[in-house]
């Protein structure tokens, strides 16, 4: 018998969402061979979807986001409490009809080799609905859709290639693309692939998904046999042409972000403006016919919204819908980074994305925008990483000119220049000394105000930039990552998906693996401490050196339990739930986002008496965080391990402060006094106190 668990993610779908479900439970019926179990992950919704389906089939596991986290985030939670063998992507507004499971999982069973696998799509009215699979786009094809050929010659195997042709899904084919309204793939493969991309909110990430298995040697197919009904675009119902266009453009932005993700920079330019010219290229067709104001005006018109791609044009076309038009409307606001990197980490996407709800206006940093247009404040988070990286010396210096030149010109037109300390010193070190002093001089002689994360981190910027001593300065919290990882597993759920087996205590240290973190000498102190405890340490090394100290101090303690790799955001959550302990024992930190991530999962942390940790543990409660004096040794870590076992505590840590909407308004103040548009009070120099903000630090 094969296992096969069906992922649907529904948004507002109530009536859809069941009649769907109904379709699949008598579907199962007429597959004896199939082992099925089904989840449903509700974005959000606010028509009861959650509610029904509990009640009409109970068996059905219902995952409540609480959010709309888009498709490609919503699939991820689901298939991350799969069982399956296998696992089916179904959309809400299909209906399966009967033999369609059993050949679809049947083929998959005889023809490992695809490892994708696709079906046949039909309208209500039995005709042939052919979104089921695409081709992959092209330079000709964009072309083909920018010159309006792609429209003349619908399905045209030469001039509309993403169509493929007329080909009527009914036979067996491989194709470039299968879309996820009906995609099966096994669960390990799943896995290996890293799931769905997240920065992807609403469409494009079944093709970027399978490119991605295409890369990877897996062939994927479509099998005419596993037929569906397809009703196109029942989770984004609207009405009218806002509708279409809304719509559209989302689809726009989808390409745009797939064009960034799988080409070169250059290639992803072209093949952007040639979208750009395709939707003008319509929208006078429609102005030319009498159409005026249709929907490809409408997405004309919102190209800005789409043309960056997700997840910047989440807040635009998604989130921003009823924006509020209070006094910050039209606030215009670019950060490095605001949405760019939040695929590697969401804080700044948290944090732009809740201001973009007050009615701000922001983008990801562009110099072009810095020197021509109006902008009110430019956000840098780490000027470092920005500036300084790469091994060419020349490019630094260039980047330093052209963001320093451009800001000049933008300060004629009242730009201000707002700097977030997360570090005084970068654990990196990047570029030549030379360039980081100027660098450290064009910084000190431009910031308007800084923003910290602590109190403490105030007071460690004005102590190492005597410079900034004179400008405002703010202590705004970062929020929690309870939305941004999946942390519903159990302790044992989660040993169980990792393979650790037993009961007892186990301390982890997660994350990407660097020397500032230490983990080397928490190795020999744990070996030296004995015991029946084990500690996992899950990352990727920042270096083969570092990757040979760690494996080093670890041989020949079984004990130990290594995973030197990449870790996805699911196998991050996993870890931490399958933990008893997080321990990290910095060397050296002023701020330690990976307390605050192993505090959303509601574990206890262990960490050194350094910079803002003492705040940390005033905000949530002795109970979640114990701290240590100079360098962790083996009794220190012993006792730790006794307390996260003895301590009573709640099951969950309270980090109702640390909201990002609350957060993202705090920020607003900030900017506010920085332009001088309305007074909120900054933090007094040297005194490392404010009664304006609580604590938070950023994702390390």
């Amino acid at each position: 018998m094969t296992s096969l668990t069906v992922v649907i993610v529904s948004y507002n779908t109530r009536e859809q969402t069941l009649a769907c479900l109904d379709s699949l439970a008598a579907a199962a019926e007429g597959a004896p061979g199939l082992e099925l179990s089904t989840i449903v992950v509700d974005n959000g919704s606010a028509d009861g979807s959650a509610e029904a389906v509990r009640v009409r089939h109970p068996s059905v596991l219902v995952i409540e986001a609480g959010e709309n986290l888009g498709f490609a985030a919503g699939v991820n939670r689901g298939v991350a409490r799969a069982t399956g063998e296998y696992v089916l992507l179904l959309n809400p507004d299909t209906t399966v009809l009967p033999g369609a499971l059993a050949a679809l999982v049947d083929y998959a069973v005889a023809h490992p080799e695809h490892g994708l696998y696709g079906g046949r799509t039909l309208a209500a009215d039995g005709s042939l609905e052919p979104s089921s699979c695409w081709g992959a786009p092209s330079l000709w094809s964009l072309l083909c859709f920018a010159t309006g050929l792609s429209t003349a010659f619908a399905r045209s195997r030469v001039f509309d290639p993403e169509s493929l042709g007329r080909w009527a899904r009914d036979t067996v084919r491989e194709v470039p693309v299968i879309t996820g309204c009906l995609l099966l793939v096994r669960r390990s493969d799943w896995n290996r692939l890293g799931g769905m991309d997240e920065r992807f909110f609403l469409y494009g990430e079944d093709a970027d998904f399978s490119l991605r298995a295409a890369a990877a040697g897996m062939r994927p197919v479509i099998v005419p046999a596993a037929t569906i009904v397809h009703t196109v675009g029942g989770s984004t119902s609207e009405s009218g042409r806002e509708r279409n266009g809304r719509k559209m453009s989302m689809v726009m932005a989808g390409k745009a972000t797939l064009l960034r993700a799988r080409w070169s920079p250059g290639r992803a330019r072209l093949g952007i403006a040639l979208l750009e010219a395709g939707a003008l290229t319509r929208g006078l067709l429609e102005r030319a016919v009498g159409r005026a104001g249709g929907t490809w005006s409408e997405v004309w018109r919102r190209r800005a919204d789409w043309v960056p791609g997700y997840p910047a044009a989440r807040a635009r076309l998604f989130d921003a819908l009823g924006v509020s038009s209070g006094t910050d409307a039209g606030l215009v606001v670019e950060a490095e980074p605001a949405f760019r990197t939040e695929h590697a980490n969401p804080y700044t996407a948290r944090l732009y994305r809740s201001m973009a709800g007050l009615g701000v206006t922001v983008r990801d940093l562009s110099y072009w925008r810095l020197a021509t247009a109006r902008l009110d404040i430019v956000h840098l988070h780490w000027p470092e990483l920005t500036f300084l990286s790469g091994h060419r010396s020349w490019r630094s210096a260039a980047r330093l000119t052209l963001f320093f030149g451009a800001l000049r010109l933008a300060r004629r037109r009242g730009t201000r220049l707002v700097w977030t300390v997360h570090n005084v010193v970068d654990h990196e070190q990047r570029s030549t000394p030379a360039l980081r002093a100027r660098l450290r001089r064009l910084l000190g002689a431009n910031v308007d105000g800084i923003l910290s994360l602590s109190a403490s981190g105030v007071d460690a910027a004005r102590r190492s930039y005597p410079e900034l001593a004179g400008r405002p300065a703010f202590v705004t919290p970062h929020g929690h990552y309870r939305a941004d990882y999946d942390f519903s597993a159990t302790r044992a759920g989660a040993r169980a998906r990792l393979g650790l087996d037993g009961e007892g205590l186990v301390a982890a240290s997660v994350g990407q693996l660097r020397p500032y973190k230490n983990v080397p000498h928490l190795l020999e102190v744990f070996r030296a401490a004995g015991g029946e405890a084990r500690l996992a340490i899950a990352g990727r090394p920042s270096s083969d050196a570092e990757r040979t100290a760690i494996t080093d101090a670890a041989a020949g303690d079984p004990r130990i339990v290594l995973d030197l790799a990449f870790q996805s955001a699911q196998r991050v959550a996993d870890w931490l739930c399958a933990s008893d302990l997080v321990v990290l024992p910095y060397r050296a930190i002023e701020n330690s986002g990976s307390a605050i991530l192993a505090l959303s999962a509601s574990r206890p942390v262990l960490v050194p008496r350094l910079g803002a940790m003492g705040e940390l543990a005033a905000l949530v409660g002795p109970s979640w965080v114990r701290s240590y004096d100079g360098e962790l040794d083996a009794a220190v870590l012993a006792d730790a391990l006794a307390w996260a076992r003895d301590e009573p505590r709640p099951g969950v840590a309270d980090l109702s402060a640390l909201e990002w909407d609350a957060i993202a308004a705090a920020t607003l103040d900030a900017y506010r006094a920085v332009l001088g548009r309305a007074s909120a009070t900054p933090v007094a120099e040297e005194t490392g106190e404010s009664e304006e903000r609580s604590w938070v630090p950023v994702l390390e």
